[in-house]
């Protein structure tokens, strides 16, 4: 029998470190992943996307109950959040709330990011130090796409979309990295999109 799994509303605000003004436009990935066999992470049981306004604040409603793994939700990935913002460093936080009782099982999930700040920094380097950036977060954490993340394509399209908008920066890195990125980004959202490898 699959466990049930919910999780809780949550917002996140994202500042420049520099300024410590409000980031918007910041895309924001939340990836709520599950324990497969021999004890590693496996694929989604939720996966929600947001950019932020204004004041720099993303919400996430709460959602579920959904079935998920016997195994129960990979605790610290449940969520696992990736920021990206064209001309920032990109981030991932881990959750650090532990829920309750038997921990990869329970069944409401808390977000210990909830009503934190976190900062991105500017980038400042090389367009192959910018293509490191790019692969960092151009999947969010979990594994490339497969049957698991096909119920849940929309938030990764859109984060691989903005992974082709940054193109022109990369152009001048090493080639054979930058041919593999964009071969990879480009068969994903086929993947994602068609619902089947090729």
């Amino acid at each position: 029998m699959p466990c049930k799994f919910e999780g809780v509303a949550f917002s996140v605000t994202i500042v420049d470190a520099d300024s410590g003004k409000p980031l918007p436009n910041v895309h924001v990935l939340a990836e709520w992943l599950m324990i497969g066999g021999s004890g590693r992470t496996n694929g989604p049981v939720m996966v929600l996307d947001a950019v932020s306004g204004v004041d720099g604040v993303v919400r996430f409603p709460a959602w579920g109950p959904v079935d998920g793994s016997v195994l129960g939700l990979d605790v610290g990935q449940d969520p696992v959040i990736t920021f990206f913002k064209t001309g920032y460093r990109a981030l991932a936080i881990d959750n650090r709330y532990v829920p309750p009782g038997d921990q990869p099982r329970a069944r409401v999930r808390r977000a210990g990011q909830d009503g934190q700040t976190y900062e991105l920094r500017v980038f400042r380097g090389s367009p192959d130090d910018w293509l490191r950036e790019l692969d960092r977060v151009a999947h969010g954490v979990a594994s490339r796409p497969d049957s698991l993340t096909l119920k849940f394509k929309d938030p990764y399209r859109r984060r691989l979309l903005l992974m082709l908008e940054e193109r022109p920066k990369i152009v001048t890195a090493n080639k054979v990295e930058v041919d593999s990125f964009l071969f990879q980004v480009d068969r994903e959202l086929k993947f994602l999109e068609e619902g089947h490898r090729r």
